[in-house]
């Protein structure tokens, strides 16, 4: 289950997972959109935070999809 969704699921407040897990709210808000991966310390607490629900691949699937939207880069080889 991606992080946004539980999160969403559950009506939890950014502000407070984050301080749950020990991150910033921006921090938090780039693990939910794909832009940064959690390191695994991070990645540990979450999955405690969310009693398994969020798992590391989850956020495996979220980084592919990010970089999937990206728009390409002009000039480079495909």
């Amino acid at each position: 289950m991606r992080l946004a969704d539980f999160l969403a699921d559950r009506g939890i407040k950014d502000s407070d997972f984050a301080e749950t897990i020990g991150v910033s709210r921006m921090t938090l808000w780039r693990y939910k959109s794909g832009d940064r991966r959690p390191e695994w310390d991070v990645l540990k607490r979450i999955v405690q935070a969310t009693e398994g629900h969020v798992t590391p691949n989850d956020f495996l699937d979220a980084q592919a999809e990010a970089e999937a939207a990206q728009p390409p880069v002009e000039g480079a080889a495909a």
